[in-house]
């Protein structure tokens, strides 16, 4: 008794018009694949991307595939067979070029029905739900007044003088001092320019000792972080 599985797991039918259906993942054959109104038994072993018919089509007919003619058969080929060079001919037709004959109009989403969240708007069409100050370390040896920094601005004062900011943080790490220049370097620059592009990151204050291997301006230079 042959397997039978769900249409939709193996195939995809591109048009509701179409004569073949194309796999998605290797087939066995004599697998069923059943959908709402196809029923077909594969004739032999499907490779993945390769078409299968989905109905009868006879000897010289159109072959169509997303809606388009991409050959006509080569003999009659019966449902579930594999459609490939053996038994589809390429032959002159007469096209229609109809342009934008089946262009339908957008139907955009109501303007009631959308829905909305608090955020801060930030470059590059992204969208922050926070508005933290970040105070970055570009090496270990700066993390200790990175953190003196962050310090001074947990008092009442602060929270009432800007209350649309949510907090200062302190980015620290253990390296940047003398780290190996190549992929490490470059991994290190890579996180800390993402933390100031996080949308969540209204603003930044990087701090270097001055002497490190990994330098603010190589940092603000290399990812263009003068444009935040």
């Amino acid at each position: 008794m042959a397997k039978e599985e769900r249409f939709a797991d193996f195939a995809l039918l591109l048009r509701e018009t179409d004569d073949v259906a194309v796999i998605k993942r290797p087939v066995r054959a004599g697998t069923g694949l059943l959908g709402d109104s196809i029923r077909l038994i594969l004739s032999r072993d499907i490779p993945a991307g390769h078409k299968i018919a989905i109905h009868e089509v006879a000897d010289g007919a159109p072959v169509r595939k997303y809606g388009q003619i991409i050959g006509f058969a080569k003999g009659n080929i019966a449902p579930g067979d594999h459609v490939h060079t053996h038994n589809l001919e390429i032959r002159d037709f007469t096209r229609d070029y109809a342009f934008c004959a089946e262009a339908r109009t957008v139907d955009y989403y109501p303007p009631e029905k959308m829905r909305y969240f608090q955020g801060y708007a930030r470059p590059g069409a992204r969208v922050g739900t926070r508005n933290y100050i970040a105070v970055i370390s570009s090496v270990n040896c700066s993390a200790s007044v990175s953190h003196y920094v962050k310090d001074r601005f947990k008092t009442a004062d602060f929270r009432r003088d800007f209350p649309n900011v949510d907090g200062v943080i302190a980015f620290t790490h253990k390296s940047g001092c003398a780290i190996q220049p190549g992929e490490p370097h470059q991994l290190l620059m890579r996180v800390l320019a993402g933390i100031a592009r996080h949308p969540n990151i209204a603003g930044y204050v990087m701090i270097g000792l001055g002497c490190e291997v990994n330098q603010v301006q190589f940092i603000r230079k290399e990812f263009k972080l003068d444009e935040l």
